[in-house]
């Protein structure tokens, strides 16, 4: 008889809390946070807009369980956001929301082999999942619900090379899509195998292979292949360096419009629209499958320089992301990032993120390369975000923190804006308990 299989991720679970036979360390970091501030542009919108206050009630904490050779970790939270002194599109009434979060990852090794899985569910605002973490804007102001789940397999072949397979699932839907128009839930699934070689003792060299599938809720259907090659590296004691570069090919099968009719007084074998010595009469519209192939670069580098009270770290990269209108993009990133302590009790930090978006496959599934890039016709989004940090008390810190961004859209619209932030934030000791 035939014995049913469970998800890799649902055995490096069960492993890690079920497993009797080591002594495990459980841990929890709780975090509770008030932040409150002015913000002249909450929306980044192009148009006419109003200032907000703005203040958040936020309770997370951080939890694992250790054993020898398994781990569970994760985080969970929410936060409560309100705002007053807006009207229009920035009135509370719209604006007031709840987000949740919860993050799970767990791990098993073997003598040879590491298993891993993650689970994580996220419910937040398109203005900040978008355009926080991706750069990516969109003008609908909504409730993104994100599920995420995926496994990995890591073996060591030799004692210098090493196999890495992954799958992640991500699932992005919108609980009030209904009375948001031109949100497009979507699917977006990614399959990775890398093969490892210790080149030297501190450099590794890596040759990498995916394929992702992007399916919206719409006719579009798009599938894409990657080989990179690079390498990671501990380029000396303060310094690491990685480097992954290479080439995407993508396929997308989808259905457009176009209008049927008939051609009155033109020449002979004249066609509907054109009707050449005549003109043409609409009857009606039809679709009709198209099918689009397109390649581009793709790269991702990092530097991190660790300094005696701080660190330095740079990435840059060239991705391809689905967005929540339903199109493919390229998407360019560069992001700076700096933190230095300069007391025992006063920290300090600065990051900087600059992106550009350029549309490869739109909703219908036509390649928008030829009419988008002739025109340098991009989404563009620049921010930076100095913050201080003071620990007054061994467990209270106090936090202010300026932010700027500005935008332009594909019509080269530009919106910025400014805010300002104090945080308020409870951090008790560490909890810890082994058994």
């Amino acid at each position: 008889m035939r014995q049913l299989q469970r998800p890799l991720w649902a055995t490096v679970f069960a492993s890690v809390i079920l497993s009797p036979a080591q002594a495990a360390e459980w841990t929890a970091e709780p975090d509770i946070s008030l932040r409150s501030g002015y913000n002249d542009n909450v929306l980044l919108v192009t148009g006419s807009h109003s200032s907000v206050w703005e203040t958040d009630l936020s309770a997370s904490t951080k939890f694992g369980v250790a054993k020898e050779n398994q781990g569970l970790f994760g985080d969970a939270g929410v936060v409560i956001r309100r705002f007053s002194g807006g009207s229009g599109r920035e009135s509370s009434d719209l604006l007031d929301r709840e987000d949740y979060f919860f993050n799970t990852d767990a791990y098993h090794q073997t003598e040879r082999n590491t298993y891993r899985g993650n689970i994580d569910y996220i419910r937040d605002s398109t203005q900040d999942s978008e355009v926080n973490q991706n750069g990516i804007f969109t003008n609908a102001y909504a409730t993104r619900i994100r599920k995420t789940a995926g496994a990995a397999w890591e073996r060591t072949l030799t004692e210098r090379m090493s196999l890495d397979l992954g799958y992640q699932y991500n699932d992005v839907s919108f609980a009030d899509e209904g009375e948001v128009a031109n949100l497009i839930p979507y699917k977006f699934n990614t399959l990775t195998a890398s093969l490892n070689y210790q080149l030297t003792p501190r450099t590794v060299g890596i040759l990498q292979g995916s394929g992702s599938a992007y399916k919206p809720d719409t006719d579009l259907d798009s599938n894409t292949w990657n080989i990179q090659a690079g390498i990671n590296s501990a380029f000396s004691e303060t310094i690491d360096l990685s480097v992954l570069a290479g080439y995407r090919r993508t396929k997308s099968d989808g259905l457009s419009l176009f209008l049927t009719g008939f051609c009155v007084g033109a020449d002979p074998g004249a066609s509907f629209p054109d009707c050449e010595g005549g003109f043409p009469v609409a009857t009606g519209t039809d679709t009709e499958k198209t099918t689009t192939k397109t390649n581009g670069a793709v790269f991702n580098a990092s530097i991190t320089k660790r300094l005696e009270k701080g660190s330095l770290s740079a990435v840059i990269s060239r991705t391809q992301r689905p967005d929540l209108n339903g199109r493919l993009l390229d998407s360019n990133q560069i992001r700076l990032n700096g933190a230095y302590r300069l007391t025992d009790k006063l920290q300090s930090s600065l990051g900087i993120q600059y992106s550009e978006n350029e549309t490869i496959v739109n909703i219908a599934g036509q390649d928008a390369n030829d009419s988008v890039r002739q025109d340098n016709r991009k989404d563009k989004y620049f921010s930076i975000k100095p913050r201080v940090s003071w620990q007054f008390l061994r467990e209270w810190r106090l936090a202010g923190e300026y932010q700027y961004a500005k935008r332009k859209n594909r019509l080269k619209n530009t919106a910025s804006r400014n805010a300002v932030y104090l945080t308020l934030s409870y951090v008790p000791t560490k909890l810890s308990i082994s058994r």
